[in-house]
């Protein structure tokens, strides 16, 4: 029978204390996995919908979990990394908050971050009629007004083409209403608007294309706080202006004879019947013609 030294012995309760603490690890480290996978992970979501350019309130946010394979990369996890920033586009309730969807300060986000996920920028140009007197401003909403002229469509007609849309910059400002030039010297005085442009969906970019190329472009600006829905309009032409009128000329006779020295004009004045002398039969009324007067019966 071997005989094992009190080293020995030593050594191997060593050795199957080490492989037992070693089990130990491994069996609470998947239990912590196993634990983590039931709870989820925190991440901060929206509790409604959030508007674009919102900042974003503690009433907005939530902390919830989910398991690690829903987490979408660069989700927040704090909610005090959130509050106070605004989010760039809509999010929906429910929706995680991630951080490429927000606008923290000293972060350029260019003009491409503020044109909607489904809307196109195109820009029309504007004077100081058709462009409101210089009034539109980034951030607004505007109707489009468009006019025809006869000679293209028949008739001259005018028909409001869009309405709602947003204004995503007025000449090369998108965020406050002056000029970089003037940024620099410190001036916010109004500058005369030669460029406007909206956001508009693929369909409208066309529209709006065709009717500045073959018509005449008036903008409406709409309330900032507009009601809710579009407004049925029709197409005006001058006929539902004033009706159809009719010349008192009639084409179709021969024009007279040209005269070149007309007589001097008299007008014709017709007395109030009421006071006029009667003729010789009774009936009738006088007429006053120049310096003459005469008689005429009524039958």
């Amino acid at each position: 029978m071997l005989k094992l030294s009190n080293k020995g012995l030593l050594a191997i309760a060593l050795v199957f204390s080490l492989l037992a603490a070693l089990l130990v690890y491994n069996y609470l480290q998947k239990a912590g996995d196993r634990s983590r996978a039931t709870e989820g992970i925190p991440v901060v979501v929206a509790k409604a919908e959030i508007a674009p350019k919102t900042k974003i309130t503690p009433e907005m946010v939530e902390i919830t979990k989910m398991p690690a394979e829903y987490i979408q990369p660069g989700a927040i996890q704090n909610l005090d990394s959130v509050i106070g920033v605004i989010v760039r586009e809509k999010v929906v309730s429910g929706e995680q908050i991630i951080e490429r969807r927000l606008v923290r300060e000293g972060r350029t986000v260019g003009f491409t971050g503020i044109i909607p996920r489904d809307k196109r920028a195109l820009t029309v140009p504007v004077n100081e009629v058709t462009g409101v007197a210089g009034f539109i401003k980034p951030g607004d909403y505007v109707d489009v007004i468009v006019t025809f002229e006869q000679a293209l469509v028949g008739d001259n007609v005018s028909h409001i083409m869009l309405q709602n849309i947003l204004v995503l910059a007025a000449n090369r400002d998108a965020e406050n209403g002056v000029t970089a030039t003037a940024q620099k010297e410190g001036v916010k005085e109004a500058i005369k608007t030669a460029t406007v442009t909206l956001a508009v969906s693929p369909d409208e970019a066309s529209r709006l294309t065709l009717a500045h190329e073959k018509g005449k472009i008036n903008l409406a600006l709409r309330p900032y706080l507009p009601l809710r829905g579009f407004e049925i309009t029709n197409t005006i032409t001058p006929k539902d202006l004033v009706g159809l009128q009719v010349s008192p000329v009639n084409h179709n006779r021969q024009s007279p004879p040209r005269v070149d020295n007309p007589p001097p004009y008299q007008p014709i004045y017709i007395t109030d019947p009421a006071g006029a002398a009667p003729t010789s039969d009774g009936k009738g009324i006088k007429v006053i013609r120049g310096t003459k007067t005469e008689s005429v019966p009524l039958n």
